[in-house]
């Protein structure tokens, strides 16, 4: 039986990878050893200690943020500054000395369920203040977000919300709202009816959502929203259908009266989230997208009663406040495969990672050397995140928000496969190729792996006998099967069995030589300076880790 109840006692360090691998971007092995010795209750509590806000992005060609009042003729070109804003995100996901958190995950996981694409988001301010909303409802009311994205005005530009009037309403929104955003789209019930919605309901909230024009006053706060203090939709009520809205059966045959002033227009649209938000169907959807995107992405009848049932009726008791739900979830014995007799065949390393997950879990767990931006606009923004991250992702088939689709990324989405779809033909060579630049590419993207593994915080000593019998402790790369160890522990979901261990022992890190050439390579290396001998074969064992079947697990 899958089962919600609390996991009890010390993470240890697989569970402890495992969370942190799920709620962030990839952990270092401080981290993983930090959170090792905590509890699920007291992990998942430090996990949801979010950052203060961000400052605003700035542009790397005058030295300020441009989103408060709108770019002037000084700004890079508008296409430009959406690719810093993305890298201005990359840098609060790869920011060095921050405790690990939740929150870049959660925001990135609001993105796959209100997806846009800044390429169809005409300006990028917009794209801008649809992220900052993001990061402001993070673990927040979800009902509230919904209705907020209704008036956001980069989802306004992405599905032409601003076209549709009175007389000749726009479909796009509100069906991308319905199938995508909240209720979900069920299996046929017969002509126009998918179960869960009909095109009776599309049309009747096709009127609704006329008259919410797009908004590029950002400087206007007459037209920020009263709770976020952002911009928002400028609302025209003489464009706006002021008729009765009468909604199907699938909805209880709701009827939400016309109104014909702003805040009557503001009252319909309260009125249609409720309407959909008091559908059970509603909170099952949300809670299986989180689950999908947490967990694991199948799921069965048994997972389907025990977790998604429970966790919707907790999201509604809740107010849709994720808070309280993604807790439980991660604290569970569930979503620690604790819940039955085999710890090992279900969650941990169940789920595919994504480029983004693949390239900053190496950056972050190699202590790769991040430029600050408050230093060199340009050498952060462009040279590393935009050329340096931006760019190889989008080789491996993942443009940063900016889905090929309206639906979004098909990993996310696209069944039966979901994260199976992260790896394919066109994607594969390019997944590899990030470690080949973290090990041997520009100065700026490459790791000092000797650095790494000369810190004893990495590899710590071995304090049993060296292949000579002498007694220990000995410094930790010294000892080759040691060193391994190290690296297998704190990479990979979990241990390797015999022969695919020895793989790496011995094809990978001694050549098929012997553990005791290994010991004296290393003492020559510690007693000379010359890493000519054991510096390659540490590279070729982290590009062997960092490419093998298990490592794209997480």
């Amino acid at each position: 039986m899958a089962s919600l109840l609390p996991h009890t006692g010390p993470l240890g360090r697989r569970l402890a990878a495992h969370l942190l691998r799920r709620a962030t971007f990839g952990p270092t092995r401080a981290e993983i050893d930090t959170f090792a010795a905590l509890t699920a209750d007291q992990a998942v509590d430090q996990l949801m200690n979010f950052p203060l806000p961000p400052a605003h992005p700035e542009d790397p060609q005058t030295g300020q943020t441009w989103v408060l009042a709108g770019r002037t003729t000084a700004n890079s070109p508008n296409d430009e500054l959406k690719y810093i804003i993305g890298s201005w995100w990359l840098h609060q996901v790869m920011q060095p000395g921050q405790a690990p958190t939740l929150f870049h995950k959660l925001v990135f996981f609001l993105h796959t369920c209100f997806p846009t694409s800044f390429r169809d988001i005409e300006w990028s301010e917009n794209h801008y203040y649809l992220l900052r909303l993001f990061m402001l409802y993070a673990a927040g009311d979800f009902k509230e977000l919904a209705f907020k994205v209704c008036l956001d005005n980069g989802m306004n530009e992405f599905l032409d919300i601003g076209d549709s009037v009175a007389g000749n309403p726009n479909e796009n929104f509100v069906r991308e709202f319905f199938e995508l955003h909240t209720v979900g789209k069920g299996p046929g019930a017969g002509p126009g009816d998918y179960t869960t919605f009909t095109e009776q309901d599309v049309i009747e909230a096709a009127r609704l959502l006329t008259g919410f024009r797009l908004n590029t006053s950002w400087a206007d706060v007459t037209r920020h929203d009263p709770d976020t203090g952002m911009p928002r939709a400028w609302l025209d009520p003489s464009r706006h259908d002021d008729t009765d809205k009468l909604f199907s059966h699938r909805f209880q045959n709701h009827i939400i009266a016309g109104q014909n002033t702003e805040a009557g227009m503001l009252l319909e649209l309260q009125q249609f989230v409720d309407m959909i938000f008091n559908q059970t169907e509603t909170a099952r959807h949300l809670v299986r997208r989180m689950y999908r995107f947490f967990v694991r992405y199948q799921i069965d009848s048994e997972v389907e009663t025990d977790i998604i049932d429970a966790l919707a009726a907790d999201i509604m008791t809740n107010g849709y406040d994720l808070d309280p739900v993604i807790r439980k979830l991660l604290k569970s014995r569930h979503f620690y495969d604790a819940d039955d007799t085999d710890s090992g065949n279900e969650i941990v390393g169940a789920l595919i990672k994504s480029p983004l997950e693949l390239q900053a879990g190496m950056m972050r767990f190699l202590d790769l050397s991040i430029p600050d931006p408050a230093a060199d606009l340009y050498a952060a923004y462009v040279t590393f995140y935009r050329w340096g991250m931006w760019q190889p992702m989008h080789e491996a088939c993942f443009d940063l928000f900016a889905p090929e689709e309206v639906a979004g990324y098909q990993p996310v989405y696209q069944a039966p496969e979901y994260n199976r779809l992260w790896i394919g033909a066109k994607s594969i060579q390019p997944r590899y190729a990030f470690a080949d630049e973290l090990l041997y590419g520009p100065d700026h993207l490459r790791a000092d792996v000797m650095a790494w593994v000369n810190n004893p915080a990495n590899v710590p000593d071995f304090p049993g006998t060296d292949p000579l019998g002498n007694p220990g402790p000995h410094p930790g790369p010294r000892i080759a099967t040691h060193l391994l160890d190290t690296f297998i522990a704190y990479l990979l979901p979990e241990d390797l069995p015999p022969l695919r261990r020895d793989y790496f022992l011995q094809e990978i890190l001694l050549d098929n030589l012997s553990p005791i050439n290994w010991m004296f390579e290393w003492d020559n290396y510690v007693a000379t300076g010359d890493d000519t001998n054991v510096k390659p074969q540490i590279e070729k064992l982290f590009r062997a880790l960092f490419q093998s079947v298990e490592y794209q697990l997480g």
